[in-house]
């Protein structure tokens, strides 16, 4: 497990301040997640700059974001640590209305098993 950054922390503590169950580091099988907030299907990372200026991390973060939604079926949010350092309130706001959006849609999806499935499934072709 890789050391997690103050401005994780402090996006996962504020987060759950605001009432978002979420967890830290969680692994998915395929690599390590900041944060998961797994009820609504939503993983955030929190990245450095060389997540934006190294090619093989831009495509590893690909890959990584593929798998998320191909295997897990999960959004993924990157966020630059100056973003959390500048605007946390505003992130974490944010990040909590689209887990509360994205939790009622898939509980109204799964009260319909037919779209339920071919919502997952135009969601693995599109990935």
């Amino acid at each position: 497990m890789h050391q997690i950054t103050p401005q994780v922390t402090n996006l996962y503590n504020t987060l759950m301040n605001k009432g978002i169950k979420c967890e830290l580091e969680v692994f998915d099988g395929h690599k390590h997640i900041d944060i998961s907030i797994p009820w609504a299907k939503i993983d955030i990372e929190v990245d450095g700059l060389h997540h934006y200026t190294n090619p093989e991390q831009i495509s590893a973060d690909f890959q990584r974001s593929y798998w998320s939604i191909t295997r897990d079926d999960y959004d993924t949010l990157h966020i630059p640590n100056i973003i959390i350092d500048q605007h946390l309130e505003k992130v974490a706001d944010a990040i909590a209305a689209v887990a509360r959006s994205h939790y009622e849609s898939i509980k109204d999806e799964k009260k319909h098993p037919i779209i339920y499935f071919f919502g997952k499934l135009v969601r693995r072709i599109k990935g």
